[in-house]
């Protein structure tokens, strides 16, 4: 056998050693960064706004605790022309800063076009 051959071969053998020792650790990994991505979906306590219909234009996450309600405040009262939630939380959004009037319920397939009406918002 030449010194080349010998010379690949070894190189070979390294490589399949390599991938051997690692494919644990990448499994590992990978399952890892699914079970964060899950764990971070979860932790979403929101809605995600934007300015224009069809998702698009300026936009921001309103924030809070499941229950309470929250105006949107003064830049997004009667401003948010589409909404979604980007998560399995529901949120309501209502006509009035208090939680009172006409709503909608919003989810992961959102609104991709609102009327000028949203004063604010409620998390369940």
């Amino acid at each position: 056998m030449s010194q080349r051959t010998k010379s690949i071969k070894l190189r070979l053998l390294g490589a399949v050693g390599a991938a051997v020792m690692l494919a644990p650790v990448l499994a590992t990994g990978s399952a890892q960064a699914s079970t964060d991505t899950a764990r971070q979906a979860l932790l979403v306590t929101g809605i995600h706004v934007y300015s224009s219909t069809g998702f698009s234009g300026p936009d921001a996450w309103l924030n809070g605790d499941p229950g309470q309600c929250y105006y949107v405040g003064a830049g997004w009262n009667d401003n948010i022309r589409s909404a979604r939630t980007e998560s399995s939380r529901l949120v309501e959004l209502w006509d009035n800063y208090d939680c009172t009037g006409g709503a909608i319920v919003v989810d992961s397939s959102g609104y991709n076009s609102i009327g000028s009406w949203v004063s604010a918002y409620r998390i369940r």
